[in-house]
């Protein structure tokens, strides 16, 4: 090969190759903030779900307790609707989209418990009870893990 053809597939081949890493970067960048974005839908939808919990607790029949408890579970719900909104806000989504993801979470549930109020604490705790408890513990690795580059699917 002559030095002349060298030097024109070396730049070729340099070029091809910055246009993969580019491509790769930027696939990277699109599933970073496809996870980040799910993970603030998660939190609008967990911060529904406490503040609906906590007004179906503060309104039961009960020990005069119940108020410290339906507090602090309104309380878990106001800190998850804010993460959800500062992990939004950190990929450039709106905090509108935010609170109109959790209206959105708020009457779904509400359509839930009305479509079979017998069963529906139940349904309730399955569906979003047991997995907004793993969010509240998980959520903070997995934000870390997505800003790191180390987990691409969640």
């Amino acid at each position: 090969m002559s030095t002349s053809s060298m030097a024109r597939s070396v730049p070729a081949a340099f070029a091809g190759g910055l246009v993969l890493m580019v491509m790769s970067l930027s696939s990277h960048a699109d599933r970073k903030r496809s996870g980040l974005d799910d993970l603030s839908k998660e939190m609008s939808t967990c911060s529904a779900y406490y503040s609906l919990l906590s007004a179906v607790v503060s309104n039961a029949q009960g020990p005069a307790a119940k108020v410290q408890v339906a507090g602090r579970i309104k309380e878990t719900g106001q800190a998850m609707l804010l993460q959800a909104i500062n992990v939004a806000n950190y990929i450039g989504v709106d905090d509108d989209v935010v609170m109109r993801r959790a209206q959105a979470a708020m009457d779904e549930m509400v359509t839930t418990i009305n479509a079979d109020p017998p069963n529906s604490l139940a349904v309730m705790h399955s569906k979003y009870g047991q997995p907004c408890d793993e969010l509240l513990q998980n959520a903070p690795k997995r934000f870390a893990d997505l800003i790191a580059g180390k987990h691409e699917d969640f």
